[in-house]
């Protein structure tokens, strides 16, 4: 039987009081986190499609209910609940602030374009200027960034707006500091070869209302949310069936060779002679925050993880809707940095590709199933990384026993 979820809309038109306008909406879009493992993370965005043929919603209009109030700024939540589910809180698949309100006019029909994006479009716009930083962890960089008079980003325990896990890796103290504070963000994240994103949904709790800025050291565990992806027809709970899926194979993750740039001294430099033997060199080039040992170590690290081509499954799309109550909820919850098990047998083939994924981004299309209970169809589109493609792991070994990321499922 079919999962009933109810998407809710709401947008704090005053600043403070969210309106709920679902009956309104036709379609939404949400997007965040990345497509593959190595892009940058940047803006989440949601894009939402409402019916205005009531003209409650013309921009600018003097008799428009909302139209005619502060738009660009104010506050959007959009969550959901699944009927008979089990969670006591909803779940939050997007947060975020309107910067865009287009208007398209038909013969008695309008509808508006409202578009959201998450708090990475705040740090943006926001500079650090000449500042001075103590020897210190990613983790402790990062936070120090956000505190910023000139940064100043939000740090309320209800919602909850950071959650920023402890990094492995200690940046060189710097002095004299300036730029943007995301690219500085940034730069500290790929010192630690972590993640640091806006994230979504998770687990529903009382304070969580997504748009989390979120750091995840290399060594952070993944969250296992009790789903695993089938091409199977026959499944038991908990195993939900894919739509689609897409396979990779090919050179969008092969490196043989690195060039990292440490805080001070010498480019490191390093490669794989047999990998570039057979498929010709292919260097990474990145400037980190740390010393030169360090930074060494994270090159031999990083081309012992990526000098061999893998086949691995990069997107996998379901319908949540069409899953049992349960695993509908349990899917809903899924956000950068969750597990999952993926099993797809290839046609003519007898054996099965089986393997341990991390969520890399998200996407959601939600549209109207019932106007009557607003209950919606929605389509998941979930970017992928494999789990368990790490090179190689020796115990002990100062660069190579470290575990990565996707080795430590929490």
């Amino acid at each position: 039987m079919s999962a009933t979820v109810v998407v809710t809309v709401a947008v704090a038109f005053d600043g403070s009081t969210f309106t709920d306008i679902s009956s309104r909406v036709t379609r939404t879009s949400i997007r965040y986190g990345r497509d593959r493992l190595l892009d940058e993370f940047n803006s989440g965005s949601c894009i939402i499609t409402y019916d205005n043929a009531n003209n409650s919603l013309t921009p600018g209009h003097s008799d428009s209910t909302y139209g005619n109030t502060q738009l660009i700024g104010r506050e959007v939540r959009i969550s959901s609940a699944v009927t008979g589910g089990s969670d006591s809180y909803s779940t939050y698949l997007f947060r975020g602030t309107i910067t865009d309100i287009d208007y398209v006019a038909g013969f008695d029909t309008s509808t508006v374009s409202i578009t959201v994006v998450d708090g990475f479009e705040k740090l943006g716009r926001a500079t650090v200027l000449n500042q001075s930083f103590s020897a210190e962890t990613t983790s402790t960089r990062i936070t120090n960034i956000l505190d910023l008079a000139t940064v100043d980003y939000p740090d309320e325990s209800n919602p909850n707006d950071r959650d920023i896990n402890t990094g492995s890796v200690t940046c060189a103290s710097a002095s004299g500091v300036n730029g943007n504070a995301l690219d500085l963000i940034q730069q500290t994240t790929r010192t630690e070869n972590g993640r640091f994103l806006a994230n979504h949904a998770g687990t529903p709790s009382s304070t969580n209302y997504g748009n989390v800025l979120t750091f995840f050291g290399q060594n952070t565990g993944t969250t296992t949310r009790g789903i695993s992806f089938s091409d199977a027809t026959s499944l038991s709970g908990g195993a939900v069936q894919m739509n689609s899926l897409e396979l990779e194979f090919g050179s969008e993750l092969l490196f043989n060779a690195y060039e990292f740039t440490p805080s001070s001294g010498s480019v490191q430099s390093g490669n794989d002679s047999t990998s570039i033997g057979k498929y010709g060199q292919r260097t990474i080039k990145r400037t980190l925050l740390c010393d030169a040992t360090a930074t060494n170590n994270a090159g031999i690290y990083f081309i012992n993880l990526y000098s061999e081509p893998a086949l691995r499954i990069s997107k996998v799309i379901v319908d949540v809707d069409a899953m049992s109550a349960a695993d509908a909820e349990k899917c809903l919850h899924f956000n950068v940095q969750s597990s999952a098990t993926l099993t797809y047998t290839p046609p003519g083939s007898s054996a099965a590709l089986e393997g341990e994924y991390v969520i890399e981004g998200v996407q959601y299309d939600i549209s109207v199933r019932d106007m009557a209970t607003n209950a919606a169809r929605i389509q998941a589109i979930y970017s992928t990384s494999s789990a368990d493609t790490t090179g190689y792991w020796v115990l002990e070994d100062p660069v190579l026993g470290v575990l990565p990321t996707v080795l430590a499922p929490g």
